[in-house]
């Protein structure tokens, strides 16, 4: 499967030691699986994950967003505690997930936690039918790796390289939208759409920490 490849692909591009590789429910299980197949570190399960909750990072405000993410996953304390976490997610949009998610699992007993992305940092928004954020709101337009990584709360942070993700999905490149990692549009953006989205001066940085 691509997505174990891109997990398997970050493993490599990012070790770390801990004692246990967990997913974001259901976003970041197959490349969790990877990297804890490459990284020869323990697969579990972290979270109980509510089925009723919709995907957070689409919703129309932050409070509901975060109301949201409280309510779709649950930390398991006897898997966690006392442990160092790799947590494994798909992206990280504004960072109010990943930032929930440290928090809960700190509560939850963790010694470290180290979050893992199985895409490069998300700096531009999507035209194409996922209905995510302006540029302003995207937390990586905005902020280095490291300053996401103090922003979220982690103790580590790291992305798969674009060339990493283009290599697992064994896709030829001008046949992969990459837009959304590198602002480069496969067709034209009208400026009606586009002049929103693509201002970064449109939300403080500060507001979507």
């Amino acid at each position: 499967m691509t997505r174990v490849a891109i997990g398997e692909r970050l493993a490599h591009e990012h070790p770390v030691e801990a004692d246990l590789v967990i997913p974001v429910p259901e976003s970041g299980t197959p490349a969790a699986i990877g990297y804890a197949k490459a990284s020869g570190i323990p697969y579990g399960s972290g979270f109980v994950k509510n089925s009723y909750v919709g995907r957070t990072f689409i919703q129309p405000s932050q409070t509901i967003r975060q109301l949201g993410i409280r309510l779709k996953l649950n930390p398991l304390r006897d898997v966690i505690e006392g442990k160092r976490i790799v947590v494994v997610d798909d992206s990280i949009v504004r960072g109010n997930t990943q930032r929930a998610i440290v928090r809960m699992l700190r509560e939850a007993g963790a010694l470290e936690i180290h979050v893992r992305i199985s895409s490069p940092p998300v700096k531009w928004p999507c035209f194409y039918g996922i209905d995510f954020a302006s540029r302003a709101e995207l937390i990586a337009s905005g902020l280095a790796v490291e300053e996401v990584r103090r922003s979220i709360g982690a103790d580590s942070l790291g992305y798969v390289s674009l060339e990493g993700l283009i290599e697992a999905t064994q896709i030829a490149e001008n046949k992969l939208c990459q837009a959304c990692f590198t602002g480069v549009y496969p067709i034209s953006i009208p400026a009606d759409m586009s002049e929103g989205k693509m201002r970064l001066e449109i939300t403080p940085v500060d507001e979507v920490r």
